[in-house]
């Protein structure tokens, strides 16, 4: 099979600022791959979908995408950066990794898939999850074990810069986040606390005070919906 004729799933390709984490304000091409092996109560993005919407040029595409296509799409973007969202990428790394990074690549990760995550050191920038138990993901235990193998094996390095997002409902376990931040903070440039959209912030930024004690922390919201855009 030929580079050009292998595909995988999209639910839409668009460009627009990054409105979370530590690059808010960047510019970048989008790429939302369909499907997610987790199921977290605030998720507010497409899981499946049988066509791809490109935004930049107004076609609506059958999936499965070509990796030709999606590689025209990047090579003739001009923007910071590449977003791989989802859904989750690292279920699509072997699709993924055929890609020629003709820009810089940024991964958008709940890091559950280590064995998947060893695909795509070649990332530039990671904006990894460490999901709470309030998220209401099943098998908390081995999720939280295969988190910190991923942020391990995707550590910061000098040319990669990875952080750490922990989206935050109203209620949480305050010391059991700060412990399972512990674990990874030798591995983040920083953390970043991403409040649930519209939940309370006071234990937040008390969760952020401590923290601090290890490690760098900013309390950055979801900027795209604050300012309405994709």
């Amino acid at each position: 099979m030929k580079n050009e004729d292998i595909g995988t799933r999209l639910s839409e390709i668009f460009e627009s600022i990054q409105g979370e984490g530590i690059l808010v304000g960047v510019r970048q091409l989008f790429l939302r791959f369909c499907g997610c092996n987790l199921n977290c109560y605030y998720c507010d993005t497409i899981k499946e979908s049988d066509f791809c919407v490109n935004h930049t040029n107004g076609e609506v595409i059958k999936n499965p995408i070509s990796l030709g296509y999606i590689q025209k799409v990047i090579d003739s973007a001009k923007v910071h950066s590449v977003s791989f969202t989802g859904g989750e990428p690292l279920l699509h790394a072997d699709f993924i990794k055929k890609i020629n990074k003709s820009k810089p690549f940024y991964l958008e990760s709940n890091m559950s898939l280590p064995e998947n995550a060893k695909k795509l050191k070649f990332f530039d920038f990671v904006a990894g999850d460490l999901k709470v138990r309030e998220s209401g993901v099943k098998n908390y235990e081995k999720l939280l074990e295969n988190t910190f193998r991923c942020f391990k094996i995707l550590r910061n390095r000098r040319n990669r810069l990875t952080f750490c997002k922990i989206v935050l409902p109203s209620e949480f376990d305050l010391e059991e986040v700060k412990n399972s931040a512990m674990q990874i903070k030798d591995y983040v440039v920083c953390f970043v606390l991403q409040p649930v959209f519209g939940s309370r912030l006071e234990k937040i930024f008390k969760l952020q005070k401590e923290m601090m004690e290890f490690a760098d922390v900013r309390v950055i919201p979801q900027v795209h919906k604050l300012i309405g855009v994709r």
